[in-house]
């Protein structure tokens, strides 16, 4: 039996369900990892954190982790990221972006960079970014705001539309679950907490709301054919969505994150909920809600 010919079945549906159990206790270990290593579950960025970023406009190839190693050393700090950018026309490095945490000097972290990449900085060559760490401290502040209004607003429509309790419950599982599988795969990667990771798991809240919606009104309120029957035209439909948001997030990480490392970010978090997403609404919900249903 071929991919097109598989569908969801009461049997391999209760089966599969072992796969959003996995990939859930995968990211709480490595989520529990972080909090053990760093003392907090995800690490935030110069956003939300405060500190240094320095771009530096360097077109040699680097070796990131050399160059993070002797930085980290000489500032005596590990709370710092290092990435790079790419000219999207010659596919060549054009710039080495350099984010510190916390309040050191801007002259301290400039000097550890000169003596890192052994060049000489000059105005024409690199630009400094220094955000306060009250102004970060008030930007985390709205964005724990944000998750919270957005959850709310969310339970409230989804209670609304459907007037049972199981089914907004579910929805808020299936929500928290692709949440999890993101923080997950940032406490894996080291990718850290900052205004456009967070602007891209508000999107997935959304999107996560959208197919589990659809999944729902199959379930509980179609009445055309037998309940597997319903399921796998929603699934069909959901793929679709899916496959076709999928390849045009790909699109943007390859071409626009080469460039811009939010769009790189934006699009990763995207990535990673769009595909954590199909084996929660399809399989794990799906389970809770057919168990409902029957």
């Amino acid at each position: 039996m071929g991919i097109k010919d598989f569908k969801l079945t009461r049997k391999n549906l209760r089966k599969l369900i072992v796969i959003p159990l996995a990939l859930l206790a995968i990211a709480l270990f490595f989520i529990g990892s972080s909090y053990v290593q760093e003392g907090q579950f995800l690490k935030r960025g110069i956003d939300l954190e405060g500190g240094v970023q320095i771009t530096v406009h360097h077109s040699q190839k680097t070796d990131l982790d050399l160059v993070k190693s002797k930085i980290s050393e000489e500032l005596g700090t590990t709370d710092l990221d290092i990435v790079t950018t790419t000219n999207p026309a010659t596919r060549q490095q054009e710039t080495i972006i350099v984010s510190v945490g916390g309040e050191i000097a801007e002259e301290k972290i400039s000097t550890a960079i000169e003596s890192a990449l052994g060049i000489t900085l000059s105005p024409q060559t690199y630009s400094i970014r220094v955000l306060g760490p009250a102004l970060a401290s008030s930007f985390w502040n709205q964005a724990k705001w944000a998750f919270m209004f957005a959850f709310l607003f969310m339970a409230g429509v989804v209670a609304f539309y459907f007037r049972k309790p199981l089914p907004t419950v579910a929805i808020l599982v299936s929500t928290t679950y692709d949440l999890l599988i993101i923080f997950g795969f940032m406490a894996l990667t080291g990718m850290h907490l900052s205004l456009a990771t967070i602007a891209a798991v508000l999107m997935i809240i959304g999107y996560s709301v959208d197919t589990n919606i659809l999944l729902t009104n199959k379930i509980l309120r179609e009445r055309d054919g037998d309940l597997f029957e319903r399921i796998n035209r929603g699934l069909k439909t959901g793929l679709t969505m899916s496959a076709s948001t999928i390849s045009v997030l790909l699109a943007l990480f390859l071409v626009g994150g080469a460039y811009s490392i939010v769009l790189r970010q934006i699009s990763t978090i995207l990535l990673v909920g769009l595909l954590a997403d199909i084996p929660n609404t399809w399989l794990l919900n799906a389970n809770i809600l057919t168990w409902h249903r029957e």
